[in-house]
């Protein structure tokens, strides 16, 4: 015997050595990553919540659940048969006693399967803000697991029913310290939560209580509940097993003593549940089942009081366990009423609400429900910053004029005929120049580049980053040394303008190629030369080891070189990494730690580094943010920007190129707020984040501090961010607002933009996005980005705009806009067309595209010649007093991946003209349609 114990001891010390120096090896990697930002105080600030809370629910929880377990088996073994009341409660035999076993056993697995799937989540995605409680966790709970769990469960609980119920608790105990310390999350900006200002519309408490207290509440309870149920089904197991009960099946009943045990653990688990009642209203304000979003009449008149009632009864039940009561009398006076009532409440809601909502509600809903609709369009409108844009009428002319052409310089000099699809196929044809090198990525983008800039706005631009791949190498070359050493950055991007094209219809660079045959060029037809562009767009040494794809793990600097570019000239250039950031490598530690980390013991026996060998990890800007600061959303796509920057705040001279994310926050429990598709009720952009593509260095700008969910993060990790206005000016000028946020916000201005609650019922006033052909498919219009002088402006803007359609019809109803450009960063304007004529939409123009026998017949010749038509975005566009519709045309080889850019198609919705570039077009619209000339028409619309 002892030798299988000394063995059994040894594997654990090994284990828990292993274990040790795994640990080490992490948090030492870890606390050198976070030490390039100077954050080390948030990494020490995450990793103690998250130790402490683990230690104190294991140590609090086991102690309890442990002694409550052994005072079980205890009187299991000493069995007073004089204990047992005149009347037993709970004597059961045969069928009825089999039936209590399996459901002790589903409870036991459930619970455990609970626990251990939402451990599980919070430990993937731990800032989702998504809490399994409530009924949907009998869906959310895997059969595989739940089945699996009671098979093994099974056999252990008849042998060895004592060692399994303790292992069935230290399992329970570990997912519920692992859910609470990963569920940090939520807990800890609970505790330090700014208000938001705003009382809900039902309790009046502060809509901070709704939005960041309730989901670490619903954690906590359900947690605290799912451990109850585990430690109650194990005692309830130890007691119903006793003796022979199992052989004979048959269970005398339970002694006093037996049911004084179980009393204190039953009533723990009455008021647990009597607190998640309690939180009713809230859930139903976030998740009502009225016509609006929340709680509506049925549930705030019926549901709620019916669920408050079950409250007070689970409480009534907690305390009936607990007080002091005659022999007999609590259970025949008190606990099987209260039971009995308890059970029957939310049978009686399950069947009378929705009665109620048939056929009370039904009937007379508008004006049962408006209050509940108005607090919904309300919330709503909030939730996604909907409530604050201006708005504008504008009855816009049937036909353009030279008069409106002159009118609008700005939007006529950036019109986009290239956007980022066929740009990104082109450069990958032209540009990409090795198999290894990738253009993942452009974005649309504005540069001083014009002497005109005053007037005709900065030159808009499509910048795109050359990153590598490593794996496109061939697997001769895809060696240890090559992926981690030798191929380590991408280098230089493309910038194109959107504006024109060369004379064979591929698009023109100000920037384009690499090495000895690099080019920084003018383009004489935009008036642009080549020294503007220099100064614009500084190049420098374009090396981008921090971008936009996932890359493994890099070392560099070495003794080996890295390689740089391919020049046909000089052959193969390198380099050598000169910036600091990283994990270092000069000490047989540092390499110890970075082998556990990586499982790479290859580091250990290197030869190729040197004392100013580091170790690069996260090389993804997204991914690099995301372990930063999780508690924000960086989904948006990282775009370049190069400019030259003044060296302070950790910014290098020399150094141009940064990508640029924006950080979101957002919640699923805002009241009242209708959702989006992924379950989001709150958003907002709070967060602009800078990242050096050479050095990865992060910067952390807040571009809304008002934003309360931001506030709080800030009180818990307060020297993260720094005010928007000290970024410097190089790179404010180039801050756009998401299309993520602003594609979320356009989509809940499709119904919420209405505010008469009778007209939103009805729901005649509701918008769809509209309809284009792109490509060669019918597609839902996407928001654009566009250079124009908005109505009433003299000066031209980076703005972000989408039309809009009414549902199920083409013509335009109105389009948003949101402007880009510092100091109206975020500023919303919300057109609308006058209802009384018709206004074409994308659809509608593209369908007269079509119909243009001039124009059909020529998409006829070249689809038939070996080639196919390709449908660019159409833009609308304001302009003089009219609209302008423009649709570039592509003309793509059938066996080739570059289109090219052979005609431009214009009409202002009577006159359709197709010419071979933007100016010859607009020429002979005006003068196809006359130079009639009609009165501004635009007014200030009602909210």
């Amino acid at each position: 015997m002892r030798r299988p114990i000394a063995l059994l001891r040894f594997g654990a010390g090994v284990v828990l050595v292993a274990g040790l120096a795994i640990a080490f090896g992490r948090l030492g990697i870890e606390w050198q990553w976070f030490s390039q930002f100077n954050a080390q105080e948030v990494a020490l600030k995450r990793w103690l919540i998250q130790i402490i809370t683990f230690l104190l629910v294991m140590g609090l929880g086991g102690y309890l659940q442990w002694q409550q377990l052994q005072r079980c088996w205890r009187l299991r073994r000493v069995i007073d048969a004089q204990d047992l009341p005149p009347s037993p409660l709970l004597a059961l035999r045969g069928w009825t006693l089999l039936v209590l076993y399996g459901a002790l056993l589903l409870l036991l697995a459930g619970a455990l399967t609970y626990l251990m799937i939402q451990a599980q989540d919070l430990i993937v995605a731990p800032f989702s803000g998504d809490v399994i409680t409530g009924m949907p966790v009998l869906a959310d709970l895997p059969a595989g697991l739940l089945l699996g769990l009671v098979g093994g469960l099974l056999g252990p609980l008849l042998l060895w029913p004592l060692t399994t119920l303790r292992i069935a608790l230290a399992v329970a105990l570990a997912g519920s310290a692992t859910a609470l310390a990963r569920g940090w999350s939520l807990w800890l900006p609970a505790l330090m939560a700014v208000p938001f200002g705003e009382p809900d519309p039902v309790t009046g408490l502060d809509l901070s209580f709704s939005v960041l207290q309730l989901p670490a509440l619903r954690l906590l309870l359900s947690v605290v509940f799912a451990q109850v149920v585990v430690g109650l089904a194990s005692c309830f197991w130890l007691t119903f097993t006793e003796r022979s009960s199992l052989s004979d099946l048959a269970f005398p009943g339970l002694t006093r003593s037996q049911q004084q045990m179980l009393q204190p653990q039953l009533a723990v688990l009455a008021f647990v549940a009597a607190i998640s009642q309690c939180l009713a209203p809230f859930n139903l304000m976030v998740k009502g089942t009225g016509v609006a979003a929340g709680a509506g009449f049925v549930d705030l008149h019926f549901s709620v009081p019916m669920l408050l009632l079950l409250a007070l009864l689970l409480v009534a039940i907690g305390l009936s366990l607990l007080l002091p009561m005659p022999a007999g009398w609590m259970r025949r006076k008190v606990l099987i009423p209260l039971v009995g009532a308890a059970i029957g409440v939310p049978l009686l809601q399950a069947i009378v609400a929705p009665l109620l909502q048939r056929f009370w509600v039904q009937p007379r809903e508008l004006a049962v429900e408006t209050p509940y609709l108005a607090r919904s369009i309300k919330a709503t409108r909030s939730a996604f910053a909907i409530d604050t844009m201006n708005y504008l009428t504008m009855r816009p002319k049937e036909r353009l004029s030279a008069q409106d052409l002159a009118k609008s310089p700005g939007t006529l000099a950036n019109i986009r005929l290239w956007d980022t699809k066929p740009l990104l196929s082109t450069n990958r044809e032209l540009q990409q120049l090795r198999l290894y090198y990738r253009f993942p990525t452009a974005a649309v983008d504005r540069y001083p580049l014009a002497p005109d800039a005053a007037t005709k706005g900065s030159q808009q631009v499509i910048i795109a980053a050359r990153e590598f791949d490593t794996r496109a190498l061939s697997k001769k070359s895809r060696s240890w040394l090559n992926t981690h050493m030798v191929y380590t950055h991408g280098y230089g991007f493309t910038v194109s303008p959107v504006n024109t094209a060369s004379d064979d219809g591929l698009p023109l660079y100000f920037i384009k190629d690499i090495g000895s045959s690099a080019k920084v060029l003018g383009i004489p037809k935009l008036g642009i030369d080549a020294p503007s562009v220099r100064k614009a767009l500084p190049v420098g040494q374009p090396r981008i080891y921090f971008g936009t794809m996932k890359q493994p793990y890099m070392i560099a600097p070495s003794k080996v070189a890295e390689f740089d570019y391919p020049d046909a000239g000089l052959g193969q250039i390198n380099s050598s990494l000169t910036a600091r950031p990283g994990i270092k490598l000069h000490s047989l530690l540092d390499r110890l730690m970075a082998a556990i980390y990586l499982g790479e013991p290859r580091l250990l026996f290197l030869s190729s580094l040197t004392p100013d060998s580091i170790l690069l990890m996260r090389q993804q800007v997204n991914q690099r943010l995301k372990a930063l600061v999780p508690f924000l959303d960086f989904e948006s796509q990282p775009y370049l920007v190069t400019a030259k920057v003044d060296q302070r705040d950790g910014y290098r001279r020399g150094q141009y190129q940064y990508w640029f994310l924006d950080g979101f926050t957002s919640s699923r429990s805002y009241p009242y707020s209708d959702p989006s598709p992924s379950g989001i009720r709150y958003l907002r952009n709070p967060v602009k984040a800078v990242v050096d593509a050479y050095s990865g260095n992060v910067w952390l700008y807040v571009s809304d501090p008002n934003d309360p969910i931001l506030r709080t993060w800030q009180r818990i990790f307060p020297n993260l961010f720094r005010p928007l206005s000290s970024m410097p000016k190089p790179l404010l000028s180039h801050i756009q607002v998401p299309q993520r946020q602003f594609q979320m916000q356009a989509e809940k201005l499709l119904q919420y933009h209405v505010k008469n609650v009778k007209s939103f019922y009805d729901g005649d006033d509701a918008w769809s996005f509209p309809l284009e052909i792109y490509g060669s498919e019918t597609v839902k219009m996407k928001p654009y980005h566009a250079t124009l002088q908005l109505p009433g402006e003299n000066k031209p803007e980076f703005v972000l705009l989408i039309p809009f359609t009414p549902s199920k019809r083409a013509n335009l109803v109105g389009w948003l806009a949101v402007r880009n450009d510092p100091p109206n960063y975020g500023q919303q304007l919300l057109v609308r067309f006058p209802r009384q004529r018709l206004v074409l939409g994308p659809q509608q123009v593209s369908a007269l595209i079509e119909q243009d026998p001039a124009i059909s017949y020529q998409f006829g010749l070249w689809n038939r010649e070996g080639s196919k038509v390709v449908h660019g975005n159409m833009l609308v566009l304001p302009v003089g007093d009219g609209l302008l519709y423009v649709e570039p045309i592509y003309l793509q080889s059938k066996n080739s991946e570059l289109p090219t850019l052979v005609r431009v198609v214009v009409t202002d919705g009577h006159t359709f003209v197709m010419q071979r570039n933007l100016k010859d077009a607009l020429q002979k619209l005006v003068q196809a349609g006359g130079n009639r000339v009609a009165a501004p028409l635009t007014e200030p619309a009602a909210p």
